[in-house]
């Protein structure tokens, strides 16, 4: 299955008005490409107006709901019309969110090749109840990150009624660097060129993880930058 990463307003994404790479690579080539999504309601309001209210509506509420654990109220521009997304695909983040289980828990020996998250042992135990990890807001599940510097992850409804787990977009981008500190030690070229080829299928952990972390690393320094939410696609 397919995994994106969104920066950006989230009318345009919930109004369907972005494309992901798949599309973007299909309209490049004159091809046709449809997207399925889990759980999309087929009575999907596509109104842009009618969402932007409600999105803002929703930041609000959450907003208030945090109070006083986040430095000042939620706040970001839906009328932009600027967005950036990339595919790590589910091997390439999932093989980046166990390497940093690995590094968390280094008594460990991680797996040649990517494996499923639910059953691993460093995961488990690095997202265990009251665990203490190095990268919480990287490998705790998370499906929103939010334009504001807070180091816990909470669970809330999302735009949609759906409960997930959110994280900040900066303390996110903070857990990559120490990652990349701790194990890799590269540099901003290296990172660039480590997203250009996809790894293969059944390839070694690191070389997914990597392909994983320039895609995750990117649009993290872009969602800091723009002051943007970022979400899980799929």
């Amino acid at each position: 299955m397919a995994l994106d990463v969104y920066v950006g307003p989230l009318t345009l994404y919930y109004a369907g008005q972005w494309e992901n790479h798949a599309q973007m690579s299909a309209w490049q080539q004159g091809a046709v490409h449809h997207t399925i999504r889990l759980n999309e309601p087929k009575n999907k309001r596509k109104d842009p107006e009618r969402i932007r209210a409600a999105i803002v509506e929703w930041r609000g509420q959450l907003s208030d709901g945090l109070g006083p654990n986040i430095m000042r109220p939620l706040d970001w521009d839906e009328h932009s019309e600027d967005y950036a997304t990339v595919r790590p695909n589910w091997d390439g983040f999932g093989s980046l969110v166990l390497w940093a289980a690995y590094d968390d828990h280094k008594d460990l020996q991680p797996p040649a090749h990517f494996v499923e998250l639910s059953g691993d042992p460093a995961y488990e135990r690095a997202t265990a109840q009251d665990a203490e990890s190095l990268y919480p807001h990287l490998i705790r599940d998370i499906e929103f990150w939010l334009p504001s510097p807070f180091d816990f992850t909470f669970k809330a409804e999302g735009p949609n009624g759906d409960v997930v787990s959110f994280g900040s977009t900066v303390t996110l981008l903070r857990h990559l660097r120490d990652l990349n500190n701790r194990t890799w030690k590269a540099d901003l070229a290296m990172i660039e060129a480590w997203g250009v080829t996809a790894p293969k299928p059944d390839g070694p952990l690191e070389e997914a993880a990597k392909y994983g972390f320039s895609d995750l690393f990117t649009l993290a320094e872009i969602a800091c930058l723009r002051g943007m939410p970022m979400k899980l696609d799929y």
